[in-house]
């Protein structure tokens, strides 16, 4: 349901050819993965595996110009307490990942994880930094930013990480509060799809929950089977919690605006051209030798003529209303009545 990679395979690479190969069948029948797994030399389908790492693998094994749409770019820069400029470096990414053991609170918020990427970090007391220029250990300031970014964003919520403490690996249930809509800088991104994870360290079951663009509504993905979910993601609140999400898929609301104003400029382009028709049939309708008079000459006329109408009936009641008047005209109905009897006699005799 990336449809933004779809333009962009290149029909020279054999994984992007199967990638191809396996959309277009999505859109008439259930496909086998057998050919897709095989390009990606994927040789062992039932192995466990972690989704992150096999979206990143299946992004490095398509050609370039088709995971683009995925990469983004961070800038860090570090300075000296004096204003040196100690590093700077470019770091590009296929997904975000967000810590979720700093969160305090028994909820995390994934508008404040994603923040904190890019909250200037300090070095201060035994975590000093070397300044050549100072020639010495000093405090120092690290900023990041996004240099670049990817029309689909991936954030990882880092539900698999260590622990310092019990040197074990582990995984987090805990319950994460995740945005509609996320904002960095000018760039407005929306949710459109939900990895969830369900399981422990040693084995659990991946389902997809992804919102579908030709209804606008919200699916399950579980492994054939899909379905529209009852309870409907962002119908009632703008924000949505979940135990079981690992991978949130957002995508460049922008690209998205420009589709819905390109339609919605069709649309107008067809409404004007429907208003241009109806005005011209109205035009052929009308005397094409004569010409239009103007408004105030035809109200001019429109009223005058009005007048007219209005004092003929005027003048007719008030002859009606004149007694004599009324004699004439019952006189004048008898004498019509007489004359019809008396040729009807004639024409009988």
């Amino acid at each position: 349901m990336t449809t933004e990679i779809h333009n962009s395979l290149d029909q020279n690479s054999d994984t992007d050819k199967e990638l191809r190969n396996l959309f277009e069948k999505l859109e008439t029948e259930t496909c086998r993965t057998v050919d897709i797994t095989n390009s990606f030399d994927i040789t062992d389908v039932h192995q466990q595996r972690d989704a992150a790492e096999c979206l990143e693998m299946i992004l490095h094994k398509v050609s370039p110009q088709a995971s683009q749409v995925f990469k983004g770019q961070l800038k860090y820069s570090t300075t000296c307490s004096k204003g040196h400029n100690l590093n700077t470096e470019t770091n590009p990414f296929l997904t975000l990942p967000l810590s979720l053991k700093d969160a305090n609170n028994s909820t995390f918020s994934v508008e404040s994880g994603f923040d904190n990427v890019f909250q200037t970090k300090s070095f201060i007391g035994d975590n000093l930094v070397y300044c050549e220029q100072c020639g010495k250990k000093t405090e120092a300031t690290r900023e990041c930013e996004m240099l670049e970014f990817p029309r689909i964003l991936v954030l990882l919520l880092k539900r698999f990480d260590f622990d310092n403490n019990t040197m074990s690996h582990f995984k987090s249930d805990r319950m994460v509060v995740m945005p509609h809509t996320l904002q960095r800088q000018n760039k407005m991104y929306t949710l459109c799809g939900i990895v969830n994870h369900m399981g422990s360290l040693k084995g659990g079951h991946y389902t997809a929950t992804i919102l579908s663009k030709e209804d606008n509504t919200w699916c399950e993905f579980n492994d054939s089977h899909v379905r529209k979910l009852e309870e409907q993601p962002f119908a009632n609140s703008q924000t949505y919690n979940s135990s079981t999400a690992y991978l949130l898929v957002y995508r460049d609301s922008e690209g998205f605006r420009d589709k819905v104003e390109h339609r919605q400029d069709e649309q107008s382009g067809d409404q004007r051209e429907r208003n241009r028709k109806v005005k011209v049939s109205s035009l052929i309708q009308e005397d094409p030798l004569l010409p239009e008079k103007p408004r105030q000459d035809r109200e001019a006329e429109e009223g005058t003529q009005q007048s007219k109408r209005q004092e003929e009936c005027t003048s007719l009641t008030n002859i009606l209303k004149k007694p004599p008047c009324i004699a004439l005209i019952v006189c004048g109905g008898l004498l019509i009545v007489i004359l019809a009897i008396i040729l009807s006699t004639l024409n009988l005799s």
